[in-house]
């Protein structure tokens, strides 16, 4: 199964980058050649190229949801549209749009199945390459879990 993850936000805004902390931490481990780990930022319209080809497509963003900060938050298109799981990104819009863009042109070779996970954010617009406190605790959860999480997809696929 070809996985591509996908950590999305800015860096430089505190706590809106923790997608790319989390994919620049998962980034240290060795997975199966299938497995894709890109930092897409705030992704635009090049994104349609991050999703051709995989049957599974891991988004790991902030998200506001009024939750307690650091929560993460695990959303997937067995509960949810693409449209409706992508709206819940705070970089989604233009995953919607790249979404319709590859169902219309390229069905054929679009994922199958979507998940998010969202890391609740404390603090939003601030500039500056640091965490708070609770977004960096759960960053650091979350590399543990999306790892385990991706190694138990392909033992199930091996059996």
């Amino acid at each position: 199964m070809k996985v591509n993850v996908l950590g999305c936000g800015n860096i430089l805004a505190s706590d809106e980058g923790a997608g790319i902390h989390v994919v620049r931490k998962i980034n240290k481990y060795r997975f199966p050649s299938e497995v894709k780990i890109f930092e897409v930022g705030r992704p635009g319209t090049s994104l349609l190229d991050f999703l051709l080809g995989a049957e599974l497509l891991i988004i790991i963003d902030a998200v506001i949801t009024g939750d307690k900060p650091g929560s993460i938050i695990k959303y997937d298109t067995d509960n949810y549209t693409p449209q409706e799981l992508f709206k819940m990104s705070i970089h989604g819009f233009n995953l919607i749009n790249s979404y319709d863009s590859g169902m219309k042109q390229f069905p054929q070779i679009m994922p199958v199945k979507f998940i998010l996970y969202g890391i609740e954010v404390k603090e939003r617009g601030k500039f500056s390459a640091n965490l708070s406190s609770p977004i960096k605790k759960s960053v650091n959860r979350l590399v543990r879990d999306l790892k385990k999480e991706i190694l138990l997809v392909y033992q199930k696929e091996k059996s």
